[in-house]
């Protein structure tokens, strides 16, 4: 019995697929279309694609390199402890191919091999799974399960390790810039300003720039998002499933490192003299700059939520000098010869300044700030003290006095 191909034997029903190959074989024109030796219409074919549909995917970045720019740090001008750049997001949406993890080879451990034709795949079955299974030999299969699951974080341990080192080097790298750029931005103003300082002797700066400014800049967005929680945890190194104490006490430390690197790399100190030189030219117009010596933002309180402790030097800022007023958290705050005063903001403490060279046109910048320090010192007492309207009053008597004496001193030189 001979049986024609695309028909079925007898007795035997067609199946769907015949029926269907069936159709089409013998339909005359697929057999012209299919025949090599059918008769050539003479028409081209007409393609359907697009020449340059692939290049939205190249063109549609957004931004380009002036975004990462801006999203790396904080842009020229901003305010100095309210970072532009985005957070931690800022930090982690700058990444370069690098910095991406490495495709699996062929065959590679990090490489997927594709399921079989023409057999049922479970979902979420994969290929992984199917290599790490154990053999038929293995009878204990609680033990079987340890040693795969102990194969599965030998082969993402090292990979976790080195995504947890890259990660800080970005992070690192950001904070320094961020440090360098608010640094500039400070002396900036400052030079600006001191072009026309006009007549009242004093400018008010209400800028901070310390680790824990810094640190909330960088936890403010993690804090209320879980999968920038969880991608902070992968950068520091620390267990996803960490508390908010041990998140935050690796990150504390990661940034008093840079804080640390800051000061004593080549920018640090080159900036910082640079901004040193002009609170010297502030000196010589008689120009008193008054300025916060401490962080008094929210995550103080954040720190003490879950229970790290912290001291005064991670909320105390980079910008407090000798040559400026500042303003401090308690009276006992500055170490000599700095000086700092509690009890009033900047902009009060300002305006006390501004009606001593009212009061006495001939005060110096260290006059000013020797007067200050009298006024929050309990003589009696030998210890420091909040500055209130008494204090007040009595800088003012002192700044009267001083100027007789001036008087004095020059009619009787």
């Amino acid at each position: 019995m001979s049986v024609r191909l695309g028909q079925p034997a007898p007795g035997i029903a067609p199946r769907p697929q015949q029926q269907q190959q069936q159709a089409l074989t013998n339909n005359p024109k697929v057999r012209e279309r299919e025949d090599p030796r059918a008769k050539d219409t003479g028409k081209g074919s007409s393609g359907t694609g697009k020449a340059g549909s692939g290049d939205k995917s190249v063109s549609g970045g957004g931004g380009g390199a002036k975004g990462l720019r801006n999203r790396d740090g904080m842009d020229n001008g901003g305010q100095v402890g309210a970072w532009n750049g985005g957070g931690f997001s800022g930090v982690e949406e700058n990444t370069n191919a690098r910095f991406k993890a490495p495709a699996g080879r062929a065959g590679g451990p990090g490489s997927q091999q594709q399921p079989l034709a023409g057999y049922p795949q479970r979902e979420g079955m994969q290929a992984q799974h199917l290599r790490e299974s154990p053999h038929a030999g293995q009878l204990d299969l609680p033990r079987g399960e340890q040693q795969q699951q102990r194969s599965a974080s030998e082969r993402e341990g090292p990979n976790a390790a080195q995504l947890a080192l890259e990660g800080r080097a970005r992070l690192r790298a950001a904070v320094l810039e961020r440090l360098l750029n608010g640094m500039k931005d400070v002396h900036g103003r400052l030079a600006k300003f001191l072009k026309t300082p006009g007549r009242l002797g004093v400018v008010n700066l209400s800028l901070v720039l310390s680790e824990s400014s810094l640190t909330y800049e960088l936890w403010k967005e993690p804090s209320g998002v879980p999968e920038r929680r969880a991608r902070m945890a992968q950068t520091l190194g620390v267990p996803v499933e960490a508390s908010d104490a041990q998140l935050l006490h690796a990150l504390t430390v990661e940034v008093h490192q840079c804080f640390e690197e800051f000061v004593s790399s080549r920018p640090g100190r080159e900036i910082r003299a640079e901004y040193e030189a002009v609170l010297e030219g502030y000196e010589a117009a008689g120009v008193l700059p008054v300025m916060p010596g401490f962080d008094t933002g929210p995550m103080q309180a954040e720190l003490t939520r879950v229970g790290l402790p912290h001291d005064k030097d991670f909320a105390r800022s980079l910008l407090i000098d000798p040559r400026i007023l500042a303003v401090g958290i308690s009276p006992d705050d500055g170490v000599p010869p700095q000086v700092m005063v509690a009890g009033l903001s900047v902009a009060q403490l300002g305006t006390i300044v501004a009606q001593l060279r009212r009061l006495n046109p001939r005060l110096t910048n260290t006059q000013v700030l020797n007067l200050m320090m009298l006024a929050s010192t309990d003589i009696k007492k030998a210890m420091r003290k909040a500055i209130g309207q008494s204090e007040v009053d009595g800088v003012q008597d002192m700044a009267r006095q001083l100027l007789r004496l001036q008087a004095v001193e020059l009619l009787f030189p």
